[in-house]
């Protein structure tokens, strides 16, 4: 009977609070299972022993099954950031390539009223100077 309370005592302590992000009720699941094992405890110090084994294994399972839970969860939480992030680099991205854009096509403007105010300077000085248009 004492051994029985010792791995009781075992399997109360197996998942206590070592990670604060822990959620509380990580533990509600077996409170009915425990509260069993207590009475089958009083009735049947043996079977309660043989008990006890499978809820620590199956309690073992559920704690690796919640830790890869939480896991994944933050996994998610950091994976939506990150698609945040992304977009948000994305729609910078696109907005400097829309400045660059407008830059190139002003440029080509200047560009062009230049060549044609030179042009026209051009024929201005020809004409002023009575040079042919061809030399």
């Amino acid at each position: 009977m004492e051994i029985t309370t010792i791995v009781m005592i075992e399997l109360t302590t197996i998942g206590q609070p070592e990670d604060p992000q822990r959620p509380a009720l990580m533990d509600q699941p077996f409170e009915p299972a425990m509260e069993a094992l207590a009475r089958l405890e009083r009735e049947d110090p043996k079977l309660a022993f043989q008990v006890t084994s499978l809820i620590g294994l199956y309690r073992r399972l559920w704690e690796s099954c919640m830790a890869k839970h939480i896991e994944g969860s933050k996994l998610a939480n950091v994976n939506h950031s990150l698609r945040e992030t992304h977009r948000h680099l994305t729609d910078e991205r696109n907005k400097m390539q829309s400045r660059h854009d407008d830059q190139i096509a002003r440029l080509q403007f200047f560009d062009q009223a230049l060549e044609s105010s030179r042009l026209r300077l051009s024929d201005i000085l020809r004409i002023g100077t009575g040079t042919p248009k061809g030399s």
